[in-house]
């Protein structure tokens, strides 16, 4: 008997991830289930944690890195339909977490609202944005967020306000959990002046990053230390723009972009990253931290090669 008995309508086994990726690389997700509404989401999780089955949650694949062998346990992704509402209150706006974040930044502006135009640029699902406080040098997520709900991994229900949600730099206390919607406050404003907000900060990304590349975004965190630069920077001060491992190459545009050409495979990009994380911890002392989700690896094999066990 499967585990899963009773949800056999929106669960399958050995799901290909990796066109469900922007690098599309990795392996497939050893279970993956569409529920079709929050209720059948609680009960899926509820029965994965009695089972212990491990759950992740996958938006767009805008921010991820999946091994070669896929991933063990329960992959879950909110399906548009039960989880990709929106719904408009005045200032405020009560999103599902399936919601596409570009859409709704461009449907807020367009709608006279201020505030999310920051985001413009950034990809995937308003759940994923939430969970890592996606955004930019222009703003984040966090700061609009009134309350998020979903559900913890054992299937149990929360609901947070902002300061519950403990939001900081590319991270939040919603990490680990399962996000089904949320409740933002925006400002009213103007959509021409949005409109052009958003135009200056594409054409500068299209200047800057490659965005019609196979990348997964910036792929470690800026440090937070005094007087280091961005991991950008850092990338290109030490020579390594260009670089390239098999199928993937740190951007001649950014330097904190790996992108993928070809038969690319996760290995490529793995060993990719374990070089540039011992390069700048040589060359500048700073061990950088990962701001691509990884899925499939253990921490370990993402570090520089004297850092990890025999």
């Amino acid at each position: 008997m499967n585990w899963y008995q009773g949800f056999e309508k929106f669960v399958t086994e050995n799901e290909p991830l990796a066109r469900k990726t922007t690098y599309r690389v990795g392996g497939p997700a050893e279970f993956f289930a569409q529920p079709t509404d929050a209720m059948a989401l609680g009960e899926l999780m509820r029965r994965a944690q009695e089972e212990n089955i491990p759950s992740r949650f996958l938006g767009h694949g805008t921010n991820l890195l999946v091994a070669d062998s896929g991933v063990r346990g329960l992959v879950i992704k909110l399906p548009k339909f039960g989880f990709g509402f929106l719904r408009r209150d005045g200032r405020k706006l009560h999103v599902g977490a399936g919601y596409s974040l570009p859409g709704l930044v461009k449907w807020s502006v367009a709608h006279g609202l201020r505030g999310l135009e920051c985001l413009q640029g950034v990809p995937g699902t308003v759940g994923a944005a939430l969970r890592m406080n996606a955004g930019g040098k222009y703003g984040e997520i966090g700061s609009r967020v009134r309350r998020v709900r979903g559900f913890e991994r054992d299937g149990l229900p929360f609901d947070f306000n902002r300061a519950g949600c403990g939001f900081k730099y590319r991270n939040s206390e919603l990490s680990g959990r399962i996000v089904t919607d949320c409740e933002l406050e925006l400002e009213e404003g103007d959509s021409s002046t949005g409109e052009e907000m958003m135009m200056r900060i594409l054409e500068e990304k299209c200047a800057t990053q490659p965005v019609d590349a196979r990348s997964a975004g910036c792929v470690f965190k800026n440090p937070l230390i005094n007087g280091v630069p961005p991991a950008g920077k850092l990338i290109d001060e030490i020579g390594m723009k260009g670089r390239r491992v098999g199928g993937a190459s740190v951007s001649e545009l950014h330097a904190n972009f790996l992108v993928c050409e070809g038969r690319a495979s996760a290995r490529d990009l793995v060993q990719l990253i374990r070089t540039i994380r011992g390069e700048v911890l040589e060359q500048r002392g700073v061990m950088l931290e990962l701001e691509v989700e990884v899925w499939g690896l253990d921490h370990e094999e993402l570090l520089p090669g004297k850092f990890q066990v025999a």
